[in-house]
């Protein structure tokens, strides 16, 4: 069998596939020709970039909802972290990085928005020697927002323990785009039929989800986070820890800390909650098994997740 060969981009645009996801994906900068495409099927990232064959680069997802940017300075911030712990210079300021998000909210015409940021080493041979990159690049994709289904907040999430080895110390702390061990987790959940995954240390600590960080009440009334030392720093956790005030007035908390904890301790959990960008706190009613209080959303969850909304409307960034 012969396969065709083309010559012409438009000719591959033609032939290409639509697949349902593509309905999400509104528009692309790339540094790459220093521009935007509107059509997702010119939204691609060349195969010798490093962010393609080795994972080599880093990321963030940010939300808009409303027309309004949620911790925009706390996601570009841990970037430029989590840039320079990788040693890679960032091609653009954090200035042109949200000027290019204001045109791809004008382009998109959406007002609710994930944005996709992804900084890569750049094109230039398959090696692993990132001197060999012509210069890193950047691509920026805003897709429509797709918040969790309501019944999952009222019904609640089930979670497992998952056997996928954690990072270590150094990389569980950056988000560089080398994400097979959360790939691998997520697929976990899927064929479990579980909601999530959590990972846990070798000595049996408590870590965090593929994309999620986990809190769970203790019987001393504290909210309780993973340690930072091998789980990364989430935006929304920490803006949820300085809302935590909010919580300890209403009398569902007594105080909110990380710690390291066993990961067990969620057996005896007043309550467990996962938190994330586009969870916001979603309430868990059951861990590996075992029901979690009365199997029941709880009210630090909820409190939780409607603290964070109206921060979210309060305080967000208008681009």
């Amino acid at each position: 069998m012969e396969y065709p060969v083309y010559n012409d981009a438009s000719e591959i645009v033609s032939v290409c596939p639509e697949y349902a996801a593509q309905n999400d994906y509104h528009a692309m900068y790339s540094s790459v020709f220093s521009g935007i495409v509107t059509d997702p099927k010119l939204m691609t990232i060349p195969v010798d970039d490093h962010l393609v064959h080795r994972g080599d680069g880093v990321f963030e997802a940010f939300k808009m909802v409303d027309g309004k940017v949620f911790l925009l300075d706390e996601h570009l911030a841990r970037l430029e972290r989590s840039a320079g712990d990788i040693f890679l210079e960032l091609r653009h300021s954090k200035e042109e990085m949200i000027a290019i998000c204001k045109q791809l909210t004008e382009v998109s015409g959406l007002k609710d928005i994930l944005f996709r940021l992804y900084a890569s080493r750049g094109p230039g041979g398959f090696t692993p020697n990132p001197y060999a990159s012509v210069g890193p690049q950047l691509y920026l994709i805003a897709s429509a927002l797709r918040n969790p289904a309501p019944e999952l907040y009222e019904n609640g999430a089930k979670i497992g323990f998952s056997q996928v080895e954690i990072k270590s110390g150094g990389l569980a702390k950056v988000k560089t785009c080398n994400y097979i061990s959360n790939v691998l987790m997520a697929k976990e959940a899927v064929d479990q039929k579980l909601n999530f995954m959590i990972n846990v240390t070798a000595d049996g600590l408590l870590g965090e989800g593929p994309t999620e960080n986990i809190a769970y009440l203790n019987q001393d009334n504290e909210l309780i986070y993973s340690s930072f030392d091998h789980t990364l720093r989430g935006t929304t956790l920490l803006r949820l820890q300085e809302l935590s005030g909010e919580l300890q007035a209403e009398g569902l908390i007594s105080g909110m800390r990380e710690a390291k904890q066993s990961a067990d301790e969620l057996y005896n959990a007043k309550e467990v909650f996962m938190i994330g960008t586009t969870l916001d706190a979603l309430p868990v009613v059951e861990v590996a098994g075992k029901v979690v209080g009365d199997g029941k959303p709880g009210p630090v969850s909820k409190l939780a997740r409607k603290l964070l909304k109206k921060d979210q409307q309060e305080n967000g960034t208008v681009l």
